[in-house]
């Protein structure tokens, strides 16, 4: 059996560094740091993000490519307008400031999982959703004060899906059943943000590009180029 150590991650690419800020900001109870090493003649920054699946744990690792060697913070917020950059030193208020850790060169364990071709891992459960609505009170039935789940946004078979993972821990023999419910979406959204507010007559539903109306419970979208799961 492989040791943990030899174990590579599964890379996923992001399409951009906001959208993997807006992953590593989805927990509101720490700050997560993001590893930053040079691969070719780029940057690449990223975050593993583990998902529960069957027996174990399948870590993901998110990353996407930079033009210049990042700076010592990736500074962030969703409210007011969604921003993302690099700085030398951390910003306050409304700022959330990822520490970046430089390695040199990039971890074997990351090498290895960056020079693996695409594959798609099977096991998946998913569950296709009536519309975004239903999708949405899923998000708000998992949003609390510590975090919230994000909504994974990527093409398939000549669609967009917008999916939100939420595993059953301790079924059967399994340690957690993977379950992702889905939307088909009519085209792909172009907002960092899907905001849902509940009302007599039914959900509202409003794509934004920050998170400041205390109404609506938010999802933050990540888009990812290649989903690694089957559906």
């Amino acid at each position: 059996m492989k040791t943990a150590s030899k174990r590579s991650p599964v890379p996923v690419e992001v399409e951009d560094l906001a959208s993997l800020a807006r992953l590593v900001s989805t927990r509101a109870d720490y700050i997560a740091p993001l590893m930053a090493y040079p691969n070719g003649d780029k940057y690449l920054i990223s975050h593993i993000f583990s998902i529960p699946f069957g027996r174990y744990s399948i870590p993901l690792l998110l990353y996407t490519a930079l033009k210049e060697p990042p700076k010592a913070y990736l500074v962030y917020t969703p409210l007011e307008h969604e921003e993302t950059w690099f700085s030398n030193s951390p910003e306050t208020g409304r700022f959330i400031s990822f520490p970046v850790v430089e390695a040199h060169p990039a971890p074997d364990f990351i090498g290895k999982a960056l020079s693996l071709p695409l594959r798609r891992i099977r096991g998946l459960v998913s569950v296709p959703l009536k519309n975004m609505e239903s999708l949405m009170r899923l998000v708000s039935a998992l949003t609390d004060e510590a975090s919230s789940p994000p909504i994974w946004c990527f093409a398939n078979k000549g669609r967009y899906l917008a999916g939100v993972f939420y595993p059953v821990f301790e079924y059967y023999d399994s340690a957690a059943l993977p379950i992702l419910y889905y939307v088909e979406l009519d085209r792909k959204p172009t907002t960092p943000f899907a905001g849902y507010r509940p009302t007599s007559a039914g959900g509202v539903i409003e794509y934004t590009y920050s998170v400041s109306d205390a109404r609506y419970v938010y999802g933050r979208i990540v888009y990812v180029k290649f989903f690694p799961f089957q559906i």
